[in-house]
């Protein structure tokens, strides 16, 4: 389907399993996509998108991120449709499989500190995105 990568928040601590050789860590991420309100002068959220997302790659270091963390996840978008065993429908779904995920680190909008204040005590530490 194609690669495709994603900022967001888990949307729950990932669950590991053992599969093969290996484990899988499968888990949700939250992408909500943001507009700027003319009005309000500034970026406001407009809507959330939910992934699904499985990652074979350091799956119990990733069981250890807690719910809400703001992740990248790098991958190949694939198929994942089933049939449901209660109505017999198929069920569309979207998996993003992993090839890359890490942590992102929320930088304060201001670089530098003002005159007089030590750095790291901004009073303001807004995402940058």
């Amino acid at each position: 389907m194609g690669n495709k990568t994603i900022v967001g928040r888990l949307g729950q601590v990932p669950e590991v399993r053992a599969a093969g050789n290996g484990h899988v860590a499968k888990f949700s991420v939250a992408e909500t996509k943001q507009k700027f309100d003319r009005e309000q002068d500034k970026w406001v959220d407009d809507f959330t998108i939910w992934h699904d997302v499985e990652s074979w790659r350091a799956a119990d270091a990733l069981a250890q991120l807690p719910q809400g963390t703001l992740v990248i996840v790098e991958g190949e978008e694939i198929d994942g449709s089933y049939t449901s065993r209660e109505t017999g429908k198929t069920v569309r779904r979207i998996v993003l499989k992993a090839r890359n995920v890490g942590t992102v680190i929320v930088a304060p909008r201001q670089q530098q500190a003002p005159a007089g204040q030590p750095w790291g005590q901004q009073s303001s530490p807004d995402p940058v995105f």
